[in-house]
This record gives structure tokens, C-alpha cells and sequence, in this order.
């Protein structure tokens, strides 16, 4: 028998998926947290007290409305604040399909499609990354993939390191962590999960040593290896480096050859963040851009940036996927029983996470839809909006000034008021500096209260800039311009105010 509220709500999510938000359509309906509190008074109440009743299906269809009202949709082709954006309509419903089954990728008796499917996947992965595993297609994978899906690039960076100190210390299991002081590398402009991984499996922030970058934000190989050599001097043991495949603001991608250089010269344990970045593998066009990441230990890539899976959809790939089991096994003989049918399919045991959600099968469906050239197609879409955002921003009387570029899917820019045109950012007085760096919030304050767009801003050079990505494959011309358009107008206004 049918449920009329679960018809409702289906629906109301299904609205979303076939129907996204385009043109002038508000990205957000901007509320402060006292607005968003008072906005559900008038269905069942944000809180949930003592003793809380059940509220009828009128009540609750209001709530979930205000929840879809209020919240910023991702999905408009003028959301570009994140590095990721544009869920996959198959995506989307491959993920709620996963979830009305409600089942764990632990075991294989509990998820025998799911285990096949994720095999499958990591083998694809790993072969576009060049690490040696059979040409996929077969028609069974291999029981032992390449690696693992764990919950967003953090903990699949967590994994990497972790990995990296077995290595080190085979008897790390059993006995512990030993003495002796690590150092891992990461370029200045790499992840913060770097150092939170080193904080949480007990190696000390101190433990991480920012290498130098270029213009850009790309790790300068001879300040790697000067980097190494210092470290070995104040005795410490060169635990791992972490090369980063587009760095989140400026897109950078390390030079990943001469990295791998540096790290088989003394023999350290390579991960490469290609959280961001590793989807342009997908493009023959941009695939160069990862040139030298078939030499890495581990890999991590996010297929919920650029490839518009919905959250989470990480994969953490391993040229050598037999010290998963080694490093994360305990052998929990009620639940991975060593004479149970299919038993050596079981992923649970080569991870630190048991019950893993199920996502695999969004993308399975994704690939299965659009195939190998629509995934390239929609890494060279986005590409080629950000090539027309930079042709009109160099071309443009509006004042942008270019502040980083690295030619992929996003442009680091600053808007720059007539009296200060041409922008010399080592030129500028105190005052001014100031002044300007003061632009960025206000201007995308006034974008949030008025949902034309969505754009993120950061510190680059010292100067607060705006950070424009193409992740949507709907983004068009107009909407770059439209954005763009939206800043000038604002930033010429908020300047003039802030006199």
C-alpha cells in the first residue's frame, strides 16, 4: 500500500533532480540562523524537545519545504563556490536506490552486488591512473582490488599515511609506534588534511613541513628535495610526501615526475591529492596534467568534485592493495569468518571503517550512462567555460585583474577600482591594500542576501580574490557573464561606500 507522505516527499526530491534551478533563479534564499529558526514555526518547529509528538503529513511536507526553500542549490550553474557542484541526475538516484536498499559494503554475504561493483570501479580507476592492475572489462574482478571507497579525501589521506607508516614499521599493529620523529611533505598550498592526519595518528603537526611553491601554488621539486635533507638532518625519518593534483584554490597541480624522483631517491612513501584534480584523467586532452601519478603509492580522487557524484563518492586507489589487510585487519571472527561462503570478497576487514555506505553504485550507473567520452566530455565542458571566463576577464573594461591561472577549470581574480589600474599588488599602499581586501567578503555578502550567485573568496598573494570554478556541466556562456557582470556591479558599489 502506498504512503501519501513518502509519495509527497519523493516528490518534492524528484522536483529537484528534473527540474534544477537556472537564470535568474535564486541560488540561495539567504536567512540568518534566526530567520532559518522562526522559518519552521509554522510546520512542526526546528526543535526537538522532551516528549515531541509525531506531526501529520501536511506538517511535514511544510517542513521538508522549507528545508528545499532554504538551502543553496548546488545545482544552479551560478553556484561556483566550491569545488564541487552539479550533482548527476543518475547520481542522484543511484545514491537513493543505495540507500532504500540500506545495506554496508562490509562483507560480501550482506552486499554481493556492491562488493563486485566497487572492484570493478577501483580497477577502472586504477588503469586510468596507470597503476598496474588487469585491463578492465573482464567479466569478474579481482576479490582484492586496488584500494578501497572511504568517506571523503581527509580519511583516505588518513589511510595513505597510515600505510605509509606500516611500511615503515611492519610490527606497527602490534607494538606501537616507535620513537623516532617523521616528517612528511606537502607543498605550502596542500590540504589541510595533511596535518589534521598527522595530528590524529599521533605524529605532531610539527611533523609536517610545508615545501615551497611557485607563482602559482605548485610544490617546487628542489625545495622538496632541499626540504628532505633538512629534515634528515635534524633527525627525522622521511615518513611520506603528499603531492597535490589541484590544489583547492588555485587548481595547481605538483609536478608529479619529478616528485616521484625525490621520493624513490630516498625512499619515501608517495600519496598524490588528486582530490580535486584526478578527474582529468578522464579527458585525453588534460590527462598530462597528472603525468608521473602511475609512480605513486597511493592516490586519492573525489569523483563528487568534478564528476558530479552526490556526497560522499571517494576512492582511495594503492599499487600495492595486500597491505590494506595488513596495516587495518584484526580477523573479527564473527563477522569475517574464514570459512563462510565468498569470504575472501569481504572489504570490511582492509579498511578502519566496518560498515561503509554504499557508493559504488552511483557512480557504476553514472559511467554505465554516459560512458568514458561523456566523462571526458564533461571534464572538457568545464575547461572550456573557464577558458571563456578568462577570455572576458582579460579582455574586460570592468577592471579584473588575473591573480593566479593555471589554465584548468578555475581563475583567481581581483576586481580593481580606476584609481588603481593596472593592479601592481607590490605597489600598493597599506591603505589600499586594506581597502581592497576588505572588497571580497562585502561583495559576496551581497551575492548571498541577494542569490544571484555563489562564489567563494580567499587570501592569495596577501589580497582577499575571488575563486571562480566550472564544476556544472549546464554552466554556459551566460551564466559566466552574468556572474561576472554581478561582481563588477557590486564591487563598484561597495567600493564606492566604503570611500
Amino acid at each position: 500500500m502506498s504512503d501519501p507522505l513518502i509519495e509527497r516527499l519523493a516528490a518534492l526530491a524528484l522536483d529537484l533532480v528534473v527540474d534544477p534551478p537556472s537564470g535568474d533563479d535564486p541560488v540561495v534564499q539567504f536567512a540568518t540562523p534566526t530567520e532559518l529558526v522562526a522559518a519552521f514555526e509554522d510546520s512542526v518547529g526546528l526543535a526537538i524537545g522532551d516528549d515531541a509528538p509525531a506531526h501529520g503529513p501536511d506538517d511535514i511536507v511544510a517542513a521538508a519545504r522549507t528545508v528545499v526553500d532554504h538551502s543553496v542549490r548546488t545545482n544552479h550553474p551560478r553556484f561556483m563556490n566550491q569545488n564541487f557542484a552539479g550533482a548527476d541526475p543518475v547520481a542522484v538516484v543511484g545514491d537513493w536506490l543505495a540507500a532504500a536498499l540500506n545495506t554496508a559494503t562490509a562483507t560480501f554475504e550482506i552486499a554481493p552486488v556492491f562488493h563486485l561493483m566497487e572492484a570493478t570501479l577501483l580497477t577502472k580507476l586504477a588503469h586510468l591512473a596507470g597503476y598496474p592492475v588487469a585491463t578492465p572489462g573482464g567479466a569478474a574482478p579481482d576479490p582484492l582490488p586496488p584500494g578501497l571507497f572511504c568517506a571523503g579525501g581527509s580519511m583516505a589521506t588518513l589511510y595513505a599515511l597510515q600505510l605509509a607508516r606500516h611500511r615503515l614499521q611492519p610490527d606497527l599493529v602490534t607494538v606501537g609506534a616507535g620513537p623516532e620523529p617523521l616528517a612528511v611533505f606537502v607543498s605550502a598550498s596542500g590540504h589541510y588534511a595533511t596535518g589534521k592526519s598527522a595530528s590524529l595518528l599521533g605524529l605532531g603537526t610539527d611533523a609536517v613541513i610545508a615545501v615551497e611553491i611557485d607563482a602559482d601554488g605548485a610544490m617546487a621539486p628542489g625545495a622538496l628535495r632541499a626540504a628532505v635533507q633538512v629534515a634528515l638532518e635534524a633527525g627525522r625519518t622521511q615518513l611520506a610526501v603528499v603531492a597535490t593534483a589541484g590544489t583547492t584554490v588555485t587548481c595547481a597541480f605538483d609536478p608529479l615526475h619529478e616528485v616521484a624522483d625525490v621520493a624513490a631517491e630516498y625512499d619515501i612513501w608517495m600519496h598524490v591529492d588528486g582530490c580535486y584534480g584526478g578527474s582529468a584523467l578522464f579527458s585525453a586532452d588534460h590527462r598530462h596534467r597528472l603525468a608521473g601519478v602511475e609512480r605513486s603509492d597511493s592516490f586519492v580522487w573525489n569523483l563528487h568534485k568534478m564528476m558530479g557524484m552526490t556526497q560522499q563518492c571517494t576512492a582511495l586507489l594503492v599499487r600495492q592493495p595486500e597491505r590494506l589487510a595488513a596495516c587495518f585487519s584484526t580477523g573479527a571472527d564473527y563477522i569475517f569468518q574464514p570459512d563462510k561462503q565468498f569470504g575472501e570478497w569481504d572489504s570490511g576487514d582492509r579498511t578502519f571503517q566496518c560498515g561503509r555506505r554504499v557508493d559504488a553504485l552511483k557512480l557504476w550507473l553514472a559511467w554505465k550512462a554516459h560512458g568514458d567520452a561523456g566523462f571526458a566530455a564533461r571534464i572538457d565542458h568545464a575547461v572550456a567555460m573557464a577558458d571563456f571566463a578568462r577570455l572576458l576577464i582579460s579582455a574586460s573594461d570592468d577592471g579584473f585583474a588575473t591573480i593566479a591561472d593555471t589554465g584548468f577549470t578555475n581563475i583567481v581574480f581581483a576586481w580593481v577600482p580606476p584609481e588603481l589600474r593596472p593592479l601592481d599588488l607590490g605597489s600598493l599602499s597599506e591603505a589600499d591594500r586594506s581597502r581592497l581586501h576588505r572588497l571580497a567578503p562585502r561583495v559576496k555578502a551581497r551575492m548571498q542576501s541577494e542569490g544571484t550567485a555563489l562564489l567563494g573568496f580567499q587570501p592569495v598573494h596577501g589580497l582577499n580574490t575571488f575563486r571562480l570554478l566550472v564544476m556544472n556541466p549546464t554552466v554556459g556562456p551566460h551564466d559566466v557573464e552574468a556572474v561576472l557582470d554581478h561582481i563588477a556591479r557590486y564591487s563598484a558599489e561597495e567600493w564606492a561606500q566604503s570611500a
